[in-house]
C-alpha cells in the first residue's frame, strides 16, 4: 500500500469515527454502539492496539456500550481502557481522566453509586489541575459527580453542588446549550429528591419544551426529562396525570431505547408506583411480576432498582399505599 493509498484509509477511518459519534450524540446510543464495534479492529490493525487514536475509538465504545444499556460491559470496557491508558500516557493525562470519569458514572449507574462518585471526584480534581475549572471535560464531571453524591444518599449536598454549577455553565455555553441543560435537569431532579416535589415539576415543565426544540422529541436526555417530570407530577399530588404520563413514555422508551434498557426499566417501575398509588395494587403488582425478571437480567438481582422493584411488589401485593404516597423510589 502506498503511503498515499494509508493516508486515504485513515481519513475514511477518521471520517467514520466521527460520523459514529456524532450518531451516539443524536441519541441513537445502540447504532453509535454497533458503529465504534465495527471500527475498532479496523483501527487495530491500521495503527496498532495501542496508538492514541485507538484508544480513543475504545473510549467511544465504552461510552456508547454503556448508554445503550450494557452497563457490566461498558464497565468491564473502561476498566480495561484505563488500565492501559494510565500505563501508556499516565494518570493524570487528560485522555485517562476523561475515561476514568466514564467508569465512575457507569460503575453508578450498576448500582455502586458511592465508589462510582470517587472516582469521579478523583477524576474531577485532576481536571482542574490540569484542564481547569472552566474546561468542559471538568465541568462534565462536576455535574455528574454531584448527581451521584445524591444518588449515594446526600441529596442536600449534590443540589448545593449543582445550584453553584449552573451560573458557571450558562456563563460559558448559554441557556440552551446541552451540557447546561443537563445541568438544570439535575438540579430539579436533586430539588425534587430533596423533597420539595412542586418545585421540581415547575423546573421540569419549563426545562422539557428546551430540550425538546435542542434535541428532539426522541432523544434520550429528553425522555429523562419527560420521566422526571412524570415523577415529580405525581409526587406533587397528581397521580393520574404521572400515570398517564409514564404510560405514554413507556411505550416510547421501548421503542426508542429497547425493552431492556435500565431506563426504560425506571419508567416501568414508576408506572407500577403510581398505578398503585391511584388505586389499583392489583394492577400494579402484575406490571412488577414483569418487571422484576427484567431488571435482574438488565441490572442484577441485588442492584438498588431491582430491590426497589421487589420491595414495591411487596407493598402493593399486601396493603395499597395512599394516594400520592412516595414509596417506591427508583
Amino acid at each position: 500500500m502506498t503511503r498515499g493509498q494509508e493516508a486515504t484509509r485513515l481519513d475514511d477511518l477518521r471520517r467514520r469515527r466521527e460520523n459514529a459519534q456524532q450518531v451516539g450524540k443524536r441519541g441513537d446510543h445502540r447504532a453509535a454502539a454497533a458503529l465504534f464495534e465495527g471500527l475498532l479492529p479496523r483501527y487495530e490493525w491500521a495503527l496498532g492496539p495501542e496508538h492514541e487514536e485507538t484508544l480513543a475509538v475504545r473510549d467511544g465504545l465504552g461510552l456508547w456500550t454503556g448508554d445503550a444499556g450494557r452497563l457490566t460491559e461498558a464497565v468491564a470496557l473502561l476498566r480495561e481502557l484505563l488500565g492501559t491508558r494510565e500505563r501508556m500516557q499516565g494518570k493524570q493525562h487528560p485522555d485517562t481522566l476523561y475515561t476514568l470519569d466514564s467508569l465512575g458514572y457507569f460503575i453508578g449507574e450498576s448500582g455502586d453509586p458511592a465508589k462510582g462518585a470517587r472516582l469521579r471526584l478523583a477524576a474531577l480534581a485532576g481536571q482542574e489541575r490540569v484542564l481547569g475549572p472552566a474546561h468542559p471535560d471538568t465541568l462534565v464531571t462536576r455535574n455528574g459527580a454531584a448527581a451521584l453524591i445524591g444518588a449515594a444518599g446526600n441529596p442536600h449536598r449534590a443540589l448545593a453542588m449543582l445550584r453553584e454549577l449552573l451560573p458557571v455553565r450558562d456563563g460559558l455555553a448559554g441557556p440552551a446549550d446541552p451540557g447546561t441543560m443537563r445541568t438544570r435537569h439535575e438540579v430539579a431532579r436533586w430539588t425534587g429528591e430533596a423533597g420539595h416535589p412542586r418545585e421540581a415539576r415547575d423546573m421540569l415543565r419549563d426545562l422539557l419544551p428546551h430540550r425538546q426544540e435542542v434535541l428532539g422529541d426522541e432523544h434520550p436526555h429528553t425522555l429523562t426529562t419527560r420521566h422526571e417530570l412524570a415523577r415529580r407530577t405525581g409526587e406533587a399530588g397528581a397521580v393520574d396525570e404521572a400515570v398517564a404520563r409514564l404510560r405514554e413514555l413507556l411505550e416510547i422508551r421501548r421503542q426508542v431505547q429497547g425493552s431492556r434498557h435500565h431506563r426504560t426499566l425506571e419508567t416501568w417501575h414508576q408506572l407500577a408506583r403510581w398505578t398503585s398509588a391511584a388505586g389499583r395494587p392489583d394492577e400494579a403488582a402484575a406490571m412488577l411480576r414483569g418487571l422484576i425478571p427484567a431488571r435482574e437480567h438488565t441490572l442484577g438481582s441485588c442492584h438498588p432498582h431491582t430491590l426497589a422493584s421487589r420491595q414495591l411488589l411487596a407493598v402493593s401485593a399486601g396493603r395499597p399505599p395512599s394516594r400520592g404516597s412516595r414509596r417506591g423510589g427508583s
